[in-house]
């Protein structure tokens, strides 16, 4: 304990001014600060460990003090928990989406609605057109999709540990405890991460009684004069601001699903989640499994392609290639899929690289 009060630079003062308590109180907070969150977590458990110890043991002056100080932390803590209440009581609608973009993107919208605090917003933080998805609502499945991840995707792991309220085994339990007086609405497009998603929440919610409603952001799309009889964009970041805006006003106006098409989404999450495949596309209004390697020709067609507008040693910059395939495709399956694809191609021999492994702007390839 006395290693972190002194790593903030406080001392026993006796008979300092009140000046200089100032002082001294602003030095500790400035210092306070620059602490990480789990250093203020320990250094806060100390105290109130010390304190409770005094209290119990201290002399009559520091049983005092640690008093004030128990008395204080408790009014504290449950001013905290009934204003953490009230803020629940007051959010009536949950939104559900399935990437951490999408929820800040959700937030800012509700907020500029003047909505953001009757709404709550969950995300995912995976993505489920690429990876296993067998018995992903059990530890084994959880624990497979993990490991298959983390051996093809180096940044996975730190991504999850990074936002672990965001994780599948998380995000079960927070799915399950929503109440049945509130209402949820899930967010989608025309992808085959969103729609994997969609039926992966929807059974997850399979028994829950309230209303659920789902917004194909897509289709929603179509309303609108930009994309009236043209396609409209496939992921909920490619819709424009305005259009977003006008859709996210409109949620509460869409009918809650019915029950038997709740129960046909959920029996299709089954019937995918007994598939094999580790790759999908979102056709023809279908997720359909494909092989991993059927974007492979589209990576090496983008190399042929961009290599005549680089220099003379032909090496394209790797995030390059992937917004070439992205723009062809019209699939989101990630930076991370295709780059683990690159790298197959590279082992295969069949590109090289120059540069160094790892974030797509650290390295380039060529065709061999």
């Amino acid at each position: 304990m006395s290693g972190h009060w002194r790593s903030l630079g406080l001392r026993s003062r006796k008979g300092c001014s009140s000046v200089e308590g100032g002082r001294a109180l602003d030095d500790f907070r400035k210092k306070l600060r620059e602490l990480q969150h789990g250093e203020v977590n320990s250094i806060l458990d100390d105290v109130l460990r010390m304190t409770a110890q005094s209290a119990a043991e201290g002399e009559a002056e520091r049983r005092t003090l640690a008093d004030r100080i128990l008395r204080l932390w408790s009014e504290r803590e449950q001013q905290s928990r009934r204003s953490r209440l009230g803020a629940d009581e007051m959010r009536r609608h949950v939104h559900i989406v399935f990437a951490l973009s999408d929820a800040g993107s959700l937030k800012v919208t509700l907020s500029e609605l003047g909505k953001r605090l009757e709404n709550e917003v969950l995300a995912f933080n995976d993505l489920f057109s690429v990876g296993p998805i067998g018995n992903l609502d059990q530890e084994e499945g959880q624990r497979c999709r993990e490991q298959w991840m983390n051996e093809r995707f180096p940044s996975h792991r730190g991504s999850s540990f990074a936002n672990r309220e965001n994780r599948i085994e998380q995000m079960i339990q927070t799915l399950g405890s929503i109440p049945e007086s509130k209402s949820v609405t899930i967010w989608c497009a025309d992808n085959a991460h969103d729609q994997t998603g969609l039926r992966f929440a929807l059974h997850l919610l399979g028994d829950r009684k309230g209303p659920v409603r789902v917004v194909n952001a897509s289709d929603a799309c179509k309303s609108f004069s930009p994309y009236a009889g043209d396609e409209p964009p496939y992921a909920l970041g490619l819709i424009p601001r305005e259009i977003y805006g006008e859709i996210v006003g409109r949620f509460e106006l869409l009918a809650p699903m019915e029950s038997d098409e709740r129960r046909q989404y959920e029996a299709e999450w089954l019937e995918l989640s007994g598939q094999a495949h580790t790759l999908r596309f979102w056709r023809n209004g279908r997720i359909v499994g494909v092989a991993e390697e059927v974007l492979d020709s589209g990576i090496t067609g983008a190399v042929r392609k961009l290599r005549y507008e680089v220099g003379e040693d032909g090496f394209v910059k790797a995030g390059r290639v992937v917004a070439e395939v992205f723009e062809h495709t019209n699939q989101l399956v990630g930076d991370s899929f295709l780059s683990y694809r690159m790298w197959r191609l590279i082992s295969d021999g069949v590109l090289e690289f120059k540069g160094l492994p790892g974030e797509l702007y650290q390295y380039s390839v060529r065709l061999r």
